[in-house]
């Protein structure tokens, strides 16, 4: 017998399996721009990066740093200047692992 699952126990299990976080914080149109950015060009200064987009370079600050914070991109600091880099092997993974928990969690009903 299959077992039905209510509202509230589908949005834990994807709360579980998926990190949804994580995903926000990639899909956000200028923060993927900068990871597909810095997957192209390797590591740069945040001012190397800022003089390539729109928004000021403050905004691009807070964007880099959200996506270190997931492992996405990775800082490092030299003298007074922080360059960034795209890990793109976090991309990656959490895309495959999210495949996996889909389909995982679609099964269910079966």
């Amino acid at each position: 017998m299959k077992r039905e699952y209510s509202a509230e126990e589908c949005q834990r299990l994807i709360d579980e399996k998926l990190d949804l976080p994580f995903f926000r914080a990639i899909v956000d149109p200028v923060r993927s721009s900068l990871v597909l950015f810095l997957a192209t060009h390797g590591e740069m200064t945040i001012g190397e990066i800022a003089e390539q987009f729109p928004q000021n370079r403050s905004v691009i600050s807070r964007h880099l740093d959200l996506l270190n914070r997931y492992g996405v991109v990775i800082r490092r600091k030299q003298g007074r200047e922080v360059y960034y880099r795209a890990d793109p092997k976090v991309v990656a993974n959490k895309l495959q692992e999210a495949a996996t928990n889909m389909t995982g969690l679609m099964s269910l009903s079966d």
